[in-house]
C-alpha cells in the first residue's frame, strides 16, 4: 500500500506541474484491447509446484493524458481488464482456467517525442486495482503430481496494486486522435491468502500481463 501511495503522490505532484504551466495538450477518449495474462506462485517452504501458462482477456475503459512543451505528462485510466492464468497437469487432465476480471485504476507518467502529428511515447507508473468476477473451470479430479490452490473467493484478495509500464505511438487528425500501445503489467499485490505458512497456499502469488491497446481521443489545448 505505501508503494501505491508513492505512485499516486508522483503522479499527483507531476499533473500539479503542469497546471502550472501556460500551455499544454489534454486528450480524452476511449480505449479497448487484449490481454495475455499468467501467474506466478511460490511457497517459501515448497518451491513452485504450479505450472502455468497464458490465458486471454479483454480490457476496455476511458483514457486522459495531459501534456505540457517538454514532452512529460500524466496518464490515467479507468478499466475493466480481465486477467487470469491456466493451470497445466501432467496426467492428460484439461486445463485448469481461471479468469479474474476487474476495475483497475492505471496512473503513469508519460514522455513523448514529436511536435507534429505523429508522436512517440514510453510510460511508467503503478495501477490499483479491485476484483469484480470470478470465472473458473471444474474443479480437476486429478491432480497427478502438480500443487492446486485455486482461488477462493470467501479467503483470498480481491484489492491489488502493482507497476505497469509500455511504449507506443499515437496520430493527430483532424477528426480525432488514434493511439496503439503496447504495455506490461506486473502485481506487487498476491492474489491468494496463505493464511499461515502450514497451509502449503502459496505465499507469493502474482499476475502478469501483457496488453495490447487502441484508443480513439479528442484533444484540447495546444503544444
Amino acid at each position: 500500500m505505501k508503494k501505491v501511495t508513492i505512485c499516486l503522490l508522483l503522479g499527483l505532484g507531476v499533473f500539479l506541474t503542469q497546471e502550472a504551466c501556460a500551455q499544454r495538450r489534454t486528450y480524452v477518449g476511449l480505449k479497448g484491447g487484449y490481454n495475455l495474462s499468467s501467474a506466478y506462485f511460490f511457497h517459501s517452504f515448497n518451491g513452485s509446484g504450479i505450472v502455468t501458462g497464458l490465458e486471454g482477456g479483454f480490457q476496455g475503459g476511458i483514457i486522459a493524458m495531459n501534456y505540457v512543451r517538454d514532452h512529460i505528462g500524466l496518464q490515467a485510466e479507468l478499466l475493466y481488464t480481465q486477467k487470469g492464468w491456466k493451470q497445466k497437469f501432467d496426467n492428460n487432465q484439461p486445463d485448469f482456467i481461471t479468469e479474474l476480471d476487474y476495475i483497475e485504476l492505471p496512473l503513469l507518467v508519460n514522455l513523448h517525442t514529436g511536435k507534429e502529428q505523429l508522436h512517440i511515447f514510453a510510460n511508467a507508473g503503478c495501477f490499483a486495482e479491485f476484483l469484480v468476477n470470478v470465472s473458473q473451470s471444474a474443479l480437476p479430479s486429478d491432480t497427478g503430481s502438480q500443487q492446486f490452490y485455486p482461488y477462493d473467493e470467501s479467503r483470498d484478495h480481491k484489492f491489488g496494486y502493482g507497476f505497469r509500464g509500455g511504449i507506443g505511438g499515437y496520430y493527430d487528425f483532424d477528426f480525432g486522435t488514434f493511439m496503439l500501445e503496447s504495455s506490461f503489467s506486473y502485481s506487487l499485490s498476491d492474489m491468494l491468502d496463505p493464511i499461515t505458512l502450514d497451509t502449503g497456499i502459496p505465499n507469493s502469488s502474482k499476475n502478469w500481463v501483457i496488453g495490447f491497446s487502441m484508443a480513439y481521443m479528442f484533444s484540447f489545448g495546444e503544444l
